[in-house]
């Protein structure tokens, strides 16, 4: 016969490759193949029920997602029905499809299971197209979702509502979740009838960890919000991968994930861990969500084609928009006007450091009516690196000096003194997008620090002849836009603009202290004789503020490991008692203070609470107040807000809070609870009396004790609020005690600790936005270090000054009964610090420079120690080529520096401990820092604290 003979060599094992996956695209664009195997193939996939009489609908591309749906419903033995590759996917097309493949067979093999992408899912129930009829089109898309057994939805992120409308309608809605190296990996099915949540995916625990698990991400950013956050892995055991990289031969996906908080083993798809926005201060992001949320309001569908958030290595995000094909815009003013209520209500619930300001936003719109497309994946994901490098001067535009709004720099203004109030006024307007109160404090009208350097810009060319370079700082440092003003015309009419600078500095020094002495007076509190003594070693129930703070997490760490502390309330800045419970579990872990069992503590003997505490009644509801005032027996206040660039002014809400904590204590009862407040030694640090001896543990009465910053001068005021009191109907003056022992009928339940200058605890891990590591981290990209001289390292470990603030709240010699009126007019005040001069500063960064030098891992060049001068040059240089969490105390150190040769003398004050050491036993054992000590610390900031290059395109 003249037929060919096929000869089959050998039969096909379970391991052998089937085919070649490919990634849906890299950063570089090219897509990276994956060796599929035929288990891969068939052998992993959920089987459909009900596979002989109903048929798959699929959306997605057989060269990607679509194959999984392909082989799944061959395994299954149900029909599946591909959308044409040559029809573009709109909800016209879906539908006719659909439609098509019910009829075939005279309607035998219904379509009951629907897949696809999230942008088919939101064009068939909102219309994608200008040119269709959205209402229409939106109606048939539901009904036909309506009609599957299942609609399956993956590749991407659905947003939230979207996916939230679909299940309140109705749709049995399922996402899925796998990848070209595992093939599939989880999916959210579950009881449709009872079960809502859609988003949150079903882990088997019974394949846990042997096969996959959910890793906590190690690097904890300190002050970063949102959710714990864990790294989906791919175990060795795991029948599919086509890929490793760890040694263990499991893969980390890099895909991330939040827990559910009350149904066991769900988990919701967060981020990818390189896909994260990563600002300057280390804080991160995920812009997937907000990007889709916008894409899908009213609208984003309307007139969008994409959106982008950018703003790695940035101080503060931005956001790019691209305009649809045909929509008619004047100019990118009204695009901006279109979309901003939908981005101020997705601000409302975003992070701080996520939040979009008005002025940085780019919008990308054709002249002639056309549009430039982002770079996508084939699932329709953005690939950020080519989008930046493709619309790199519109981002740029958005930080350049003088940017304003719509990157435009602004014009050159004849104004007149009498009118620059009124031009100043429209300029934040102009810039925010939105009225400003001229009065008001800025920072709490949420003007953000990208705001203030592109408004310090605007205000340099738009008010002076020539570009005049203000201070950093100077929209903080003024604190109100009138404030403002008044600076700018008394730098115009100067004829000396040094003397100028000099004497401006004077009359705000007083005007700030007359503030102060103003400030006490509005928030003095009427404090309460109390009647009786809790037995503070039988019952004690602790109200904390700041748990999730560097110390605040310390004292939280020993409150709970202390077996005589009956139940800890944490006050919690958060809209749940569940995220807080989550926020403290996330600041405890990232500083290795996990000592004990959280999930049994929760509820029993640690209680969290949301609150806002400069509301009345701390904004607490009413049934947390009453926990709080029926059981109280101590409130330790550690919350404050720890930023130099602000004014006094801008920590009004930090004084209301300690005045409505203190009508909580009030409020405990005829017993008053024990009220102690964390203060800091900025707030004497400036004291007359520091060059004779050491600051005593007392209180001040004079304003200019406190250094000049509007941090130190609102600890000062707060100090003094403690001690101030309305005694029948009259206000009386604070009443200074300075006697270091008290008689035992006046011992006072408010006690003042001021606290030193901290650092890393134990296990060397230190606060992620304190000035020191920060100016260590900055040999990095500087090669060099500021000699400060002979500078004593008076640092104290967080964990022993935790312990020391604990001590000295629970003494005994503390309780006693009242004594009349006078009861309040004592108020002991302790210095929790390292009382130790050395080691000193020089042999500090000796030792940094010396373990710099031996690095061959990273290679690492050898530091110079120069004068604080040189070093804030080579720091201003090295940030104009990238980026690094100083840039936000760049104006700080450059008033402590840039022009003073004597700051060693002005940093060495010492302070009396004496009191601190007869009340707390650590305090009395207290030594010196150790280079071990040092050097773990060094290895944490070495890790943790990023250089963050410019973006390279």
């Amino acid at each position: 016969s003249d037929s060919p003979t096929i000869t089959t060599t050998k039969s096909p094992k379970p391991g052998d490759i089937a085919y070649l996956f490919h990634t849906s695209g890299t950063s570089s664009g090219l897509p990276k193949p994956i060796p599929q195997t035929h288990h891969a193939a068939v052998g992993v996939l959920p089987r459909l029920t009900g596979g002989e009489s109903h048929a798959s609908f699929s959306t997605t591309p057989l060269y990607h997602g679509g194959i999984a749906d392909c082989l799944r419903a061959w395994s299954s033995g149900a029909m599946i029905h591909l959308f044409p590759g040559t029809q573009p996917i709109t909800a016209v097309n879906v539908l006719r499809a659909v439609d098509r493949a019910n009829a075939y067979l005279q309607g035998a093999y219904p379509a009951k299971y629907f897949t696809s992408v999230p942008y088919v899912l939101q064009s068939l129930v909102s219309g994608s197209s200008i040119h269709e009829d959205d209402a229409e089109a939106a109606a048939a898309g539901m009904n036909v979702l309506q009609s599957m057994d299942l609609v399956g939805v993956g590749g991407a992120a659905l947003p939230p509502s979207l996916g939230d409308d679909l299940v309140s309608n109705g749709v049995k809605l399922i996402s899925r979740f796998g990848s070209a190296e595992c093939g599939f990996l989880l999916s959210s099915h579950r009881d449709y009838a009872t079960d809502r949540e859609w988003s949150w995916l079903r882990a088997d625990p019974s394949l846990q960890p042997e096969y996959y698990d959910f890793m906590p991400q190690t690097e904890q950013q300190e002050g970063e919000d949102g959710p714990q956050l864990f790294e989906f892995v791919v175990k060795p055991h795991w029948p599919h991968r086509g890929k490793t990289n760890r040694p263990d031969g499991s893969f980390a996906t890099a895909d991330l994930f939040e827990q559910h908080p009350t149904i066991p083993n769900a988990w919701r798809y967060h981020s990818r861990a390189d896909a994260q926005i990563t600002l300057v201060n280390g804080k991160k992001f995920d812009p997937a969500p907000v990007e889709a949320e916008l894409l899908a309001s009213a609208v984003g569908r309307r007139a969008l084609e994409d959106a982008m958030i950018f703003g790695t290595g940035r101080d503060a995000p931005g956001l790019l928009l691209v305009t649809k094909r045909g929509v008619d815009y004047v100019n990118n003013q009204q695009v901006i006007d279109d979309v901003w209520p939908v981005i101020e209500k997705m601000n409302s619930q975003a992070q701080g450091h996520a939040k979009i300001g008005r002025g940085s936003i780019v919008v990308v719109m054709d002249k002639n009516g056309g549009t430039t497309a982002l770079p996508k994946s084939s699932k329709g994901t953005i690939l950020r690196r080519q989008a930046e490098k493709l619309f790199k001067y519109d981002i740029e535009g958005v930080y350049g000096d003088g940017a304003t709004l719509g990157g435009s720099p602004p014009q050159k203004v004849n104004v007149p003194d009498s009118k620059v109030l009124e031009e100043l006024t429209k300029l934040f307007s102009n810039v925010l997008g939105r009225r400003v109160s001229p009065t008001g404090d800025l920072f709490a009208q949420g003007v953000d620090s990208i705001a203030c350097s592109r408004l310090r810009n605007s205000i340099s060319r738009a008010f002076f002849d020539t570009d005049k370079k203000l201070p950093l700082n100077i929209i903080y440092e003024q604190g109100s836009i009138d404030q403002l003003s008044k600076y700018i015309l008394r730098c115009r009419n100067a004829a000396d603009s040094t003397m100028t600078l000099n004497g401006i500095a004077a009359e705000e020094d007083t005007d700030e202290e007359q503030l102060m002495l103003d400030l006490v007076e509005k928030y003095r509190h009427a404090i309460q004789a109390p009647t009786g003594s809790f037995d503070h070693q039988n019952k004690r129930v602790v109200v904390l503020t700041g748990a999730t703070g560097f110390l605040g997490a310390h004292i939280l760490d020993l409150l709970l490991q202390d077996a005589k502390v009956s139940k800890v309330f944490c006050l919690v800045r958060t809209q749940s008692h569940d995220d807080g419970v989550r926020r403290i579990k996330k600041s405890l872990k990232s500083r290795g203070l996990a000592t004990v069992n959280m999930e049994h503590e929760q509820g029993t003997r640690l209680v969290c609470m949301p609150c806002a505490i400069s509301k009345p009644r701390l904004g607490l509801e009413d049934s947390d107040w009453t926990q709080l005032t029926s059981q109280a027996t101590m409130i330790i206040h550690s919350a404050w807000s720890v930023n130099f660039s602000l004014r006094l002014k801008s920590f009004e809400d930090q004084l209301s809070g300690l005045h409505n904590l203190l009508e909580l204590r009030d409020a405990t009862g005829g017993a008053a609870a024990r009220f102690v407040f964390i203060s800091s030694i900025a707030a004497v640090s400036s004291a007359r009396s520091a060059a004779e001896r050491a600051i005593p543990e007392t209180l001040s009465s004079e304003p200019e004790d406190a250094s000049p910053l509007g941090y130190s001068r609102s600890k000062w005021v707060a100090e003094n609020i403690c001690t101030t009191a309305k005694v029948g109907g009259s206000v009386s003056p604070p009443t200074i005690n300075v006697d270091s022992t008290l008689p035992a009928q006046e011992k006072s339940p408010i006690v003042i600790i001021r606290v030193g200058q901290l650092c890393g605890n134990k296990h060397g891990v230190w606060n992620m936005t304190e000035a020191y590591p920060i100016m260590l981290s900055s040999a990095k990209i500087t090669n060099c270090l500021p000699d400060l001289g002979e500078e004593p390292l008076s640092w104290l470990p967080a964990d022993v000054a935790a312990r020391a603030v604990l001590d000295i709240s629970f003494n005994e010699a503390l309780d006693g009964p009242a004594h009349g009126s006078k009861y309040h007019q004592r108020t002991p005040v302790y210095h929790v610090l390292n009382p130790h001069q050395g080691p000193m500063w020089s042999e500090m960064v000796g030792w940094i420079a010396d373990e710099m030098s031996t690095d061959n891992v990273t290679g690492a060049h050898k530091i110079q120690i120069v004068s604080p001068q040189t070093w804030l040059h080579q720091l201003e240089t090295a940030l104009e080529h990238g980026n690094h969490p100083a840039r936000s105390l760049l104006h700080l150190w450059k008033s402590m520096y840039a022009h003073s040769d004597d700051h060693h003398e002005s940093l060495s004050v010492v302070f009396d401990v004496k009191r601190a050491e007869a009340a707390s036993e650590v305090m009395r054992r207290v030594q010196p820092l150790e280079k071990e000590a040092v050097m773990s610390m060094w290895a944490w900031i070495e890790k943790n604290i990023y250089i963050l290059d410019s973006v390279t395109c």
